[in-house]
């Protein structure tokens, strides 16, 4: 029930603020808008004031404003002022553009609004970037990190504590680096290959993370062998254990073979037997607990809170438009792209997640329709304003066949789009990922 409430909150906001876009401008230039819909035909319900009939319609799936004239063939009174054909490219673009400016404007308000409230941060993201774990074959094992190194910079970035890192390894650019860590009270450095860090394991080096169980999930191996939150793991299988990730591998590796872990509770050490059941997924051993996860929430005033909720989307920008050309040159996978049924999902998390959380991802989710809107593809409204843009140069529209061949090829690679991302989401809630 949350997350169906929460998407259509998040839905009806994005929806109803893009579309509000157009029709502010618009009624500002003095042309009619005939109607205002959220949602598709058929109409659910609706009410008339003016000119203008305000409706919600059926189809969650967006919305529209009807523009007076803006079908080319509609049987109107052409010498009518309020009509939107009529009107120069430069004033019919105003309107258009309009829609997506006001979702990039909500996202930079509420964006920074997440600052204001307060960001539900883990706890290690302040701590000092000191390695506790490195993922065999990853980048990092590449490199030469070493268990204990103090890492203080990557690449150009300077690394005072593990958010810096993130940020530093989400933003590196340049192919060969190198990284600098404090070891043994000496600065080592590392080179480094950005080609290395785009695998599953990203830059495969963790903060220090003790092996604490803080969850025990209900029916599996850990809860029958008597394991309970707050177990300090010492060994398993008769393997010393220092961090969570190192006694995780160990597990993986034991499908269906009993094990001996090794714990101490309240100060007492024991031993408890537990056969891991094998993953379907993965093949990999599981015995159903997860790691103490604390997190800390951090405010901002407000100044700063603003300052920071456009760096923020800033960021975000780049890394869109870095995918995106990723995406056209092959170099980023088509299986990384969510639809409707993944927004669905990750919505439902963020509002149980906490209001911070719930906020910062309608923040992306609007970023996201403003920047993909702009795209210069028919029946977007960056297809609109390429028409508009050829319409200005030239002096005249584009011929009305030419447009409705482009109104019908940029349908169908939507379609298309729809129809791969919805494939995704469908393996992904197959896989249960």
């Amino acid at each position: 029930m949350t997350t169906t409430v929460s998407f259509i909150i998040v839905l009806g906001i994005l929806v109803f603020v893009h579309e509000l876009g157009h029709f502010l401008v618009a009624k500002a230039m003095g042309v009619g808008v005939d109607r205002f819909s959220i949602g598709f035909p058929p109409k659910m319900f609706g009410f008339r004031r003016g000119e203008t009939e305000y409706c919600v319609s059926w189809i969650p799936l967006g919305g529209y404003v009807k523009l007076r004239g803006e079908d080319p063939e509609e049987d109107l009174d052409w010498d009518d002022p309020k009509m939107y054909s009529s009107r120069p490219p430069r004033q019919r673009a105003g309107i258009v553009i309009a829609g997506p400016v006001m979702n990039l404007v909500l996202s930079f308000i509420l964006m920074s609004a997440v600052f204001l409230v307060g960001m539900s941060i883990p706890a290690f993201f302040e701590d000092p970037a000191i390695v506790g774990w490195i993922v065999p074959g990853s980048a990092g094992d590449k490199a030469g990190y070493q268990v204990g190194d103090v890492i203080v910079a990557f690449g150009d970035d300077q690394v005072e504590k593990w958010e810096d890192l993130f940020e530093a390894a989400a933003m590196q650019t340049n192919e060969t680096f190198s990284a600098r860590v404090l070891r043994n009270d000496h600065v080592v450095e590392l080179p480094m290959n950005l080609e290395d860090m785009k695998g599953e394991e990203g830059l495969g080096v963790l903060p220090v993370m003790e092996p604490v169980v803080g969850r025990i999930a209900p029916g599996y191996p850990a809860q029958a062998a008597g394991l309970k939150p707050g177990d300090r793991i010492l060994s398993v299988g008769g393997l010393p254990v220092n961090h969570w990730n190192e006694m995780a591998r160990i597990i993986h590796g034991s499908p269906g073979k009993s094990i001996t872990i090794g714990l101490e509770r309240d100060g007492q050490t024991m031993r408890l037997d537990v056969t891991p059941q094998t993953d379907e997924k993965t093949g990999h051993g599981l015995i159903g607990i997860s790691p103490e996860s604390r997190t800390v929430s951090r405010r901002y005033p407000f100044f700063e809170a603003v300052a920071r909720g456009v760096e923020r989307n800033v960021e975000l920008i780049k890394l869109t438009f870095r995918f995106l050309l990723d995406l056209v040159t092959f170099k980023a996978s088509i299986k990384m792209l969510g639809g409707p049924i993944m927004i669905f999902q990750v919505t439902g998390e963020a509002a149980r997640a906490g209001l911070s959380r719930f906020i910062e991802f309608m923040a992306f989710l609007s970023l996201q329709l403003g920047i993909l809107n702009l795209l210069p593809i028919p029946v977007l409204d960056g297809g609109h304003l390429f028409f508009l843009g050829w319409e200005g140069i030239r002096g005249k529209p584009l011929d009305i066949r030419h447009r409705e061949i482009a109104q019908r090829v940029g349908f169908l690679v939507l379609l298309l789009l729809i129809i791969v991302v919805s494939y995704n989401d469908i393996l992904r809630l197959l896989s249960g990922r």
